[in-house]
């Protein structure tokens, strides 16, 4: 908070003014709370970027082959993994075992242990699953303080781990299969169907060019132009006068500046 103070004064005003577990994840009373976002909406529209071009049906379709695909190849690697973990935590399990070799661990009780980093101290209970870092409670995944604990009780890591980070929980995931509805022509409509006739909805349709891209929102950064020549922030190439060739409009610029 001290570096929040130094940088923004009114921000650790406001900060200050509302309950920690508002704003901070340690103190959230709720689990897993700030996962909330909009990434997978994003990442969905960055894969259909083409396809919204397209009629509805058709774009129905790609969405369908894409799911399909997907869900078939993620079950075939959960079906090749015999371990306990998933790709994602085993790959995360081995990034922390490195730096955990390096402090140093105080039993208090059989699975209750007062890890060293540096000078600090963090207390670990292996059986509540907690650490003072709130990792551990938070992510559910053990710690870098509890693998070092865990390690000297030679116990296996994937037994701290939640369900949800498992092999069988992934293969369950994707155990369900997107099937196609087949060509039109084939399918079996009722004459009940067939004789209703569905009709656009009343919408105006307002003049110009339809928007493609996403409203940004006023918290995201606008990303600061960078000159290929002077390396400077701020202006391009067109517009920079601080290059040895100068554009002829960066010529027109700097004179109108003088």
């Amino acid at each position: 908070m001290s570096q929040i103070a130094v940088v923004d004064k009114k921000t650790f005003n406001y900060l200050m003014e509302e309950p920690p577990g508002r704003w901070a994840r340690s103190h959230c009373p709720r689990r897993r709370y700030d996962m909330l976002t909009t990434n997978i909406v994003e990442s969905m529209n960055n894969v259909l970027r083409r396809a919204r071009e397209l009629p509805l049906l058709i774009m129905m379709d790609i969405i369908q082959e894409k799911l399909q695909s997907w869900f078939y190849e993620r079950r075939t690697i959960a079906e090749g993994i015999f371990r306990e973990l998933s790709n994602w935590a085993k790959a995360t399990l081995e990034e922390k075992i490195k730096p955990a070799f390096t402090f140093r661990v105080l039993p208090i009780d059989r699975l209750k242990f007062n890890v060293k980093e540096g000078g600090m101290g963090f207390i670990d209970d292996l059986d509540k699953r907690t650490c003072d870092c709130s990792e551990f409670q938070l992510d559910e995944i053990p710690c870098e303080h509890a693998i070092a604990a865990i390690e000297t009780i030679y116990q296996k890591k994937s037994a701290f781990y939640s369900a949800y980070y498992s092999r069988d929980i992934w293969l369950k995931t994707y155990e369900g299969q997107v099937n196609s509805v087949g060509d039109s022509t084939t399918w079996v409509t009722p004459h009940t169907t067939k004789s209703e006739i569905t009709k656009p909805p009343d919408a105006k349709v307002m003049l110009g060019r339809r928007q493609k891209n996403r409203h940004v929102s006023c918290t995201e950064f606008k990303k600061e132009p960078r000159c290929s020549c002077c390396k400077r922030y701020g202006h391009n190439r067109t517009n920079c006068t601080n290059s040895a060739v100068v554009h002829a409009y960066a010529r027109k610029y700097r004179k109108k500046n003088d």
